[in-house]
């Protein structure tokens, strides 16, 4: 039965297994510093444990390379039978070995190993596959060395070899393998299939990341369509006592309401690591600094998500990303949501967003439109004079021009308006202006350059702003998207990820009785407009709160991928997919003391956003 071809099988997948050991080795060193906090020994048993989602995801690859190899009928080591075979072997695994080279860069944009979000963002990365190309290049030629690698030493028939065993022999043979194989891709006996929640099992948890191969994750991506809704409380009195913030919380404010416009400037990856009022001075954003003495910068903020596509329906609807896929990309993109546009709109005010780039990157533009944005400007809205001149020669126009172009463009909005503004030169490949070449800091990582670019077009755009109408009436906020490529060791934990800058600024009000050290994310950001406006609204999520009242602590909600975090002034409690909750320090992350109230919040809030998803119910208290 352990015939020639057999044990062809066994070298040629072997061969594989090795190779995706390699490549976990290169993405452990690319990625040291997410596993920084590892013992060796925690380590290597993160690699042995890596082989069962190997061996799961190479099976399912090669079934079909498995099927043909072990085919009990004709001669199957007969040369040209096994170069057809060698073309299945090549073409099934081509496309999952460039996932993990992808992937070896990827994780430091999204801190997980990709999923099937590919599939919906591939129009986008079809429109910079050649500057992606030029700028990862060795991926590119790891890719076609790999290949040239595996074709090389591919284990090869020996001449005059023939399949032994009668028909009947190797058909036996071919039920048990696929048995075997069976067992394999659900990674063993036990109740559930293997998953990508089961390589969490390790401590630390970052762990998890390096157990995982890309094929495996992408594989169990696909077809994901539903949410597996919770039960952690029986009744939706129960969960909504649960919860730390009332949904009626804005319903009846006191007061009439303030008619000023309100500006939302999203910063492309400015990083909290990169802002010097944020870690004493050293950074690349002065302005911003200087900015931050004139209103309230907050010292532990954080994004709800690791993508730009992920910023914008935290902050326009309160929605934080707490699900695999990006929510303008799910299923459950069609479900009812209002947006801070929408509540805008109700009191007369002209809504708009900005972003330089392509109409329809990222879906911003039908997003926004849901959120009740009235008005999408791309890149096909700038003065067509001005386009070749201004842009980027990548992503869309630069900085500076385009904050110049969007102050001027407020002038022309009648008052009150809301404007979200999206910048770009921050973003890969970090493209500065030629004529700038050289007077930015270079700094550490190559992005720094470009952040004190980006700076530098706030800085102007808020300059021409002080010279508009509309200035001195206007609220602006001012935040990240999301985290980018880190280097300081404080930032080189579960939370630092998603730590970016947070400010309120505006020129006639002080916002004194502010604690600029409390929790908050962006889920806070539409709550605190409502709240500052003084809108009465049955219609706020209940996963933020406004950072302005002083009657409740604030928080953030993360989710990596695997666990969901709620963390707060002084811990942090994690919610694993075994249901199970560990507590940990805020300063460190260092294991802390058991916090049950914020383990039942915690859970309300993740039952709440699951099955209110699953249901199309995120507001159904408001029925």
């Amino acid at each position: 039965m352990f015939d020639t071809s057999f044990k062809l099988l066994l070298r040629r997948l072997g061969l594989l297994l090795g190779l995706y050991m390699a490549l976990r080795v290169v993405f452990y060193t690319l990625n040291y510093p997410t596993f920084a906090t590892a013992s060796a020994g925690e380590t290597v048993l993160a690699f042995l444990h890596g082989l069962r989602f190997d061996v799961s995801a190479l099976l399912i690859v090669n079934s079909a390379f498995v099927f043909f190899s072990l085919l009990p009928l004709g001669d199957t080591l007969q040369p040209k039978y096994q170069r057809i075979v060698k073309w299945v072997y090549m073409l099934s695994n081509a496309p999952f070995i460039a996932l993990a080279l992808v992937d070896l860069e990827f994780f430091k944009f999204i801190g997980r190993r990709s999923s099937n979000e590919l599939l919906t963002i591939g129009g986008d990365i079809t429109e910079q596959l050649g500057q992606l190309v030029g700028y990862y290049w060795y991926l590119g030629l790891g890719f076609v060395l790999l290949l040239w690698f595996l074709i090389q030493v591919y284990p090869k028939a020996p001449a005059g070899a023939r399949p032994q065993g009668a028909v009947w022999l190797r058909s036996l043979r071919l039920l048990l393998v696929a048995a075997v194989a069976v067992l394999g891709i659900r990674g063993g006996l036990q109740l559930k299939p293997l998953r990508p929640s089961h390589a969490f099992l390790l401590e630390p948890a970052a762990l998890g990341h390096l157990s995982l191969n890309s094929p495996f994750t992408f594989i169990k991506g696909v077809g994901q369509t539903r949410l597996e809704e919770k039960h952690y409380y029986a009744s939706d009195a129960a969960l909504l006592a649960a919860l730390p913030f009332s949904p009626d919380r804005y319903a009846n404010p006191a007061g009439g309401i303030k008619k000023e416009n309100v500006v939302i400037l999203i910063l492309e990856s400015f990083a909290a690591e990169y802002v010097g009022a944020l870690n004493k001075g050293v950074g690349y954003t002065p302005f911003l600094d200087s900015l931050a003495t004139e209103g309230v910068l907050f010292q532990n903020a954080f994004a709800n998500g690791r993508k730009s596509i992920e910023a914008l329906p935290s902050i326009l609807a309160g929605i934080p990303s707490l699900m695999e896929q990006p929510f303008i990309t799910s299923p459950y993109q069609a479900n009812r949501y209002t947006g801070l546009g929408t509540v805008l709109q109700r009191q007369g005010y002209q809504t708009a967003m900005f972003h330089g780039a392509a109409n329809g990157s990222m879906g911003f533009n039908n997003f926004s439109k849901a959120a009740g944005i009235q008005s999408y400007y791309g890149i096909d809205e700038y003065p067509a004079a001005n386009r070749g001149r201004d842009f980027d020669g990548q992503w869309g126009i630069f900085d500076e021009p385009y904050l110049q172009y969007v102050a001027q463009e407020l002038t022309a909005f009648r008052q009150p308006f809301m404007a979200t503004v999206f910048t770009l030169s921050s973003h890969q490949p970090y493209t500065v202006p030629e004529k700038y070449r050289g007077r930015f800091p270079k700094g550490e990582l190559e992005i720094h350059e470009s952040i004190g670019y980006a700076d530098y077009a706030l800085r102007a755009f808020f300059g021409m702003a002080r010279k508009q109408p509309w200035y001195s009436n206007t609220l602006f906020i001012l935040t990240a998207d999301h985290t980018q490529k880190s280097m300081a060791p404080a930032y080189q934990n579960e939370l630092g990820p998603y730590r970016v800058p947070l400010l309120l600024f505006h020129p006639g009000h002080a916002f004194d009785a502010v604690d600029p050290r409390q929790v908050t994310q962006h889920a806070d950001i539409m709550p605190t407009v409502i709240d500052y406006l003084n809108i009465p609204t049955r219609e706020v999520l209940p996963f933020g709160r406004s950072v302005l009242d002083s009657t409740s602590q604030g928080l953030a909600l993360l989710y990596n991928g695997n666990t969901y975090y709620l963390v707060q002034q002084q811990d942090v409690t994690a919610l694993a997919p075994n249901d199970q909750t560990q507590f940990y320090t805020f300063a460190d992350m260092a294991p802390g003391p058991p916090a049950p109230k914020a383990a039942r919040q915690l859970k309300a809030f993740v039952q709440y956003f699951r099955n209110g998803m699953a249901g199309n119910r995120l507001y159904f208290w408001n029925n």
